[in-house]
């Protein structure tokens, strides 16, 4: 079982949650995706906890860090990631993200250049170049409805939460199942009316990346291998930009196939130089 330790910091007077495994050993901090919280990543962040020092963030808007105020930007959870990282004195952390953390931890890659040793990015919202999308989709959109349910949520009880879950994704362990579940209760409804994902398109985003970089994708996710293998063109860095794509996964890759997941994950970590 994932032992650690909580805390709060406050950055620009937003206050945010975190959890810590600690220990003397590089940092290498962790972000969510949109609905989820710190919590979510225990499966893997037991098994880096061995050589790392695992930093879950509670993003803004979600678990127990604070709800979304009104000056609440993009640039907001890219800034506060850096906050973080200042404040607990973190040197060269590896910065991992799964959809909107993945999109956070690629955006401080870009703003701040000189602080990620390396960045993961699991299946970030990478879609071709073209106009940002709409904070209030219509509501016949796939999106509007997908959304919508997800804010129900917020209104059920855990048991009830866990329940649909199994419906649309019945293979997951129940260790991840619970934390998901339990976030949906937590997070700020109000999320689906802010952008919360960079409103540029991803190709101005990698150029931008300078630290070694690995993009996991899914066979039935965001970013397709077309996007993939396009960024991997567009790379500028001499730093290493490797993709992978995991079998059987949607765009909730670790907790589909989590084994594949982490051997690409280990394998990336593990060739850093130190």
């Amino acid at each position: 079982m994932l032992k650690y330790n909580e805390g709060y910091l406050t950055a620009k007077g937003i206050k945010l949650h975190y959890y810590r495994t600690g220990g003397n050993k590089p940092p290498i901090m962790l972000l969510h995706g949109a609905t989820d919280n710190g919590l979510c990543w225990a499966r893997i962040a037991e098994v880096l906890a061995a050589q790392y020092d695992v930093i879950m963030l509670d993003a803004q808007g979600h678990g127990l860090s604070d709800k979304l105020d009104p000056a609440f930007s993009y640039e907001s959870h890219v800034n506060q990631v850096a906050a973080l990282a200042a404040e607990l004195g973190l040197k060269k952390p590896v910065i991992m993200g799964h959809s909107m953390g993945a999109d956070t931890a690629a955006g401080v890659a870009v703003a701040y250049p000189t602080l990620p040793r390396a960045i993961v990015l699991e299946d970030p919202p990478w879609a071709p170049p073209g106009p940002p999308p709409s904070t209030k989709p219509s509501p016949d959109d796939d999106g509007f409805k997908f959304a919508e349910r997800l804010i129900g949520f917020t209104k059920m009880s855990l048991e009830d939460i866990i329940k649909d879950g199994k419906k649309m994704d019945p293979s997951w362990i129940d260790e991840d199942r619970l934390a998901w579940a339990k976030a949906k209760q937590q997070f700020d409804a109000s999320l689906f009316e802010r952008m919360v994902i960079n409103p540029r398109s991803y190709d101005e985003q990698v150029v931008g990346i300078k630290c070694p970089t690995l993009l996991i994708i899914a066979e039935q996710g965001i970013v397709s291998q077309d996007t993939a293998q396009n960024a991997a063109k567009l790379w500028k860095s001499q730093q290493p930009f490797k993709w992978v794509q995991i079998k059987g996964a949607t765009h909730n890759i670790r907790r589909d196939n989590f084994n594949d997941y982490r051997d690409a994950v280990l394998s990336f970590l593990n060739a850093l130089p130190a």
